[in-house]
């Protein structure tokens, strides 16, 4: 028979339970969006060599491929020019 000697264990939140709560920061956000944005210019390289090499033909594809690694690096340079301009006000508050 086995005894219970902490009886906290059985609340939720209370005793030796841990819950592994993965935090995601906004480094880590941003790392990961950073290459996904990679990932996509790769991937647009890749068409455009395979369509001048003549191993693609389907323009759709092509045309899909360059537009999200445009859209997405539009993207990222916006949140880049919004964090430089948050910056920039914080170090013109005065203390």
């Amino acid at each position: 028979m086995k005894v219970n000697l902490n009886p906290l264990k059985n609340f939720p939140g209370q005793g030796l339970e841990k819950k592994s709560v993965q935090e995601n920061t906004f480094g880590e956000l941003l790392r990961q969006k950073i290459q996904e944005v990679d990932r996509d210019q790769k991937a647009a390289l890749r068409a455009l060599e395979d369509l001048a090499a003549g191993r693609q033909t389907d323009l759709t594809q092509l045309t899909l491929a360059l537009t999200r690694a445009d859209l997405s690096f539009k993207l990222l340079l916006r949140v880049r020019n919004k964090v430089l301009e948050a910056y920039q006000e914080i170090m013109r508050m005065q203390i």
